[in-house]
């Protein structure tokens, strides 16, 4: 006990005794007045309220046991989100007051974790990334670093994801991207290919130029980003790009050859490569399922969850009744994010289904469960589910491994 204390007294310290994490801990703070926004501005508390259907993630496959709140009171505990957030960012301007915004952070993060876990249509990369972050903020020592490290692993990662046609013809951009058009919509993409894996290195430059010329892209990178994801993303990623001018600004300044250098010549604490390890292994887990991981989804519940290309699909069941008809019972929610087409969500609506009949709330005997699906550039669709008696057969979803009922070939 008294080794875990110590530890949390250090991590309290570091951040006390250095005002750039101090500030830095109002920056982790606006991300959640800004996930707050989000929320409010999706009207999530219709969804995750009770009474309302329940989609659920594969690790909390039970989530609509947790929903105890009307849609009022999800509003209520929302609000109650927000003010923690306002008064956790508060707490963090001072630092005499920082074990008690260290505190609060951590039960911010804990609230907003626990109102995720009420419905899978809540993932999103921008929160995976946030979770990250908070992380090392708050358990990883050197945090300067390992934040830095952990921020271009960020851009890094999404880089390759985007090593495909789909993003580099501009195929899998949701909206039109303004100024660009016709071929210089492809410069633009694999312009961005280049940004994040050559350019973000530069992040971690010793010389202030090639530091300031990459972090000024990037800023302009997420503005421009702004009319194609909305102001979610840009938003989140200027709060949690703050550590990088922070550390340049704000004394102590970086070792002599720079934190580029310190990292490649292995002079930096062990927890910041243990960090950017974990992260990197972490990106590695969808490499070891079969298929296209853009339309199957699956391992990608570890990773980062970039729109690297853009999924249409058709998703339904048909319902096989007592008197040997079957009735087409479209799947498909009006989700406007990657998880529209996630095999998730149509199995958890199937699942549904069978729990209404049980429940004698719906009269159908069985029900075929069926998805299918592409990439915006693909000429035609490819099936991913094609389960026949699926209530009978009690289909799960493993998180841990490949489902057999998510075909690949």
């Amino acid at each position: 006990m008294a080794g875990v204390l110590g530890f949390f007294r250090a991590q309290i310290a570091e951040i006390e005794h250095d005002a750039a994490l101090r500030w830095y801990g109002v920056a982790m703070a606006f991300l959640h007045v800004v996930t707050y926004l989000y929320w409010v501005d999706q009207r999530i508390a219709a969804f995750v309220g009770t009474g309302a259907e329940p989609i659920c993630w594969p690790l909390v496959p039970e989530c609509g046991a947790l929903r105890i709140l009307s849609p009022a009171g999800v509003a209520l505990a929302l609000r109650a989100y927000f003010a923690a957030a306002v008064g956790t960012g508060l707490l963090f301007a001072s630092r005499r007051l920082v074990p008690w915004a260290y505190a609060s952070l951590v039960l911010v993060n804990a609230l907003k974790l626990a109102i995720m876990l009420l419905d899978y249509r809540l993932r999103m990369n921008q929160h995976y990334m946030a979770f990250f972050a908070t992380f090392a903020y708050l358990f990883v020592p050197a945090k300067r670093d390992g934040l830095r490290v952990l921020v271009t692993l960020f851009y890094f990662w999404a880089g390759t994801l985007k090593l495909n046609w789909e993003w580099i013809s501009g195929a899998g951009l949701y909206r039109p991207m303004w100024p660009f058009s016709g071929s210089g919509v492809l410069v633009a993409c694999v312009y961005v290919i280049v940004l994040e894996l050559g350019v973000a290195w530069g992040l971690l430059a010793k010389r202030a130029w090639i530091f300031w010329a990459a972090f000024a892209q990037f800023l302009v990178f997420h503005a421009l980003s702004w009319q194609v994801v909305g102001f979610f993303y840009p938003l989140l990623m200027f709060a949690i790009l703050a550590i990088f001018p922070l550390s340049r600004l704000v004394e102590p300044r970086d070792p002599p050859d720079g934190l580029l250098i310190a990292l490649w010549k292995g002079r930096e604490l062990r927890t910041v490569y243990a960090l950017a390890a974990l992260f990197s292994l972490l990106q590695l887990i969808p490499y070891a399922f079969p298929g296209d991981r853009t339309l199957t989804g699956q391992g990608r519940l570890y990773a980062l969850h970039m729109f690297d290309a853009r999924a249409t699909c058709a998703g339904w069941a048909e319902l096989h009744n007592a008197d040997g008809t079957t009735t087409r019972r479209d799947l498909k929610l009006p989700l406007d994010t990657r998880v529209a087409c996630d095999p998730i969500v149509y199995f958890n609506r199937a699942r549904n289904l069978c729990r209404q009949r049980d429940a004698g709330r719906a009269a159908f005997e069985d029900l075929d469960l069926f998805l299918s699906a592409r990439r915006a550039s693909d000429g035609e669709m490819k099936r991913v589910i094609a389960t026949k008696g699926f209530c009978a057969k009690g289909e799960r979803y493993d998180p841990f491994r490949h489902n057999a009922w998510i075909l690949t070939e």
